[in-house]
């Protein structure tokens, strides 16, 4: 699936089921524009009450607040769904995701330890 606008921000997301989770993998961004349709994405997922959701970010170009503040929502809902999310290869992306608390809702193995 992918979702671009008029603003030129492009978000591309390939799903790979594995049993029980779903790899997500991201490319683009993850912005204003594109934040809706991440969410739509993703929502489906979490109504299967899968066992867990993997948001990988290697393909991120770009994340804003509003982006990460979809993750934590969607990692809270994920949880009260019996479910997790985790964030692999969030690389440059770790200090801002730390920052805005994501670590504290979603399993995210990079921020393991990590001091801003």
């Amino acid at each position: 699936m992918t979702h671009s606008s008029f603003l030129q921000d492009e978000l591309k997301i390939v799903e790979q089921i594995d049993g029980d989770q779903v790899i997500l993998k991201l490319n683009g961004a993850l912005s204003v524009t594109t934040v809706p349709y991440f969410r739509q994405a993703v929502q489906p997922f979490i109504d299967q009450k899968l066992v867990a959701i993997v948001l990988d970010f290697e393909g991120v170009t770009k994340i804003v607040s509003r982006g990460v503040g979809a993750a934590i929502d969607m990692a809270v809902q994920a949880k009260k769904q019996g479910g997790k999310l985790r964030l692999e290869n969030v690389g440059k992306y770790g200090r801002s995701l730390y920052i805005q608390g994501v670590h504290l809702v979603a399993e995210v193995p990079e921020l393991e330890g990590f001091e801003p």
